[in-house]
């Protein structure tokens, strides 16, 4: 899809392609262009790119619209398949680590199972990240995400440099 120049306002994060791949098809699908920043420095970059944040661009006109689209997805299990009374152990279904019920669903951040009695289990956020959120743990691995990121250039590319640099200095001392 064709996007002329326009104002674009951040819709969202997301932790992976796979993620931001599916953000994109429900935003094209309702007719909402959207631009995924750093998804081929992510791929160029290799074991490096994980470091690279994928943000979710789109207009600044349709981001209400976008936003409320977001919210609409359903993120509960369908009707019938309630959490059962006493969990089989054996089973491969996936548990909440604090009641040991059934989960119904994860944590949208971290991915940490969720069942029905979980305080977060209604916003879709674990207690952990709810408590992040108020602290500013997004900004400080946002943060981190890039020291590390220039800490790795430096270090692929940082020798090379020198080299270059001494022997340009060598040469004109010379």
């Amino acid at each position: 899809m064709g996007i002329p120049d326009r104002d674009f306002q951040l819709l969202t994060t997301c932790g992976d392609e796979s993620e931001a791949a599916l953000v994109r098809a429900l935003l094209e699908a309702n007719g909402i262009p959207c631009l995924v920043q750093g998804e081929q420095h992510r791929s160029m970059l290799g074991v490096a790119g994980a470091f690279i944040e994928l943000r979710v661009l789109i207009p600044s006109g349709e981001l209400e619209r976008a936003r409320e689209l977001l919210r609409s997805v359903p993120q509960e299990e369908p009707a019938g398949s309630a959490p059962t009374a006493t969990p089989d152990p054996d089973s491969e279904e996936a548990h909440c680590a604090v009641h040991g019920q059934r989960a119904t669903r994860t944590c949208e951040r971290c991915g940490t199972f969720l069942c029905a009695s979980c305080e977060g289990a209604t916003t879709g956020v674990c207690e952990d990240c709810a408590d992040r959120k108020g602290s500013g743990a997004q900004v400080q691995r946002g943060r981190k995400r890039k020291v590390v990121a220039w800490l790795i250039l430096l270090f692929l590319f940082g020798p090379p440099f020198l080299l270059l640099l001494a022997s340009t200095l060598n040469a004109l001392l010379n």
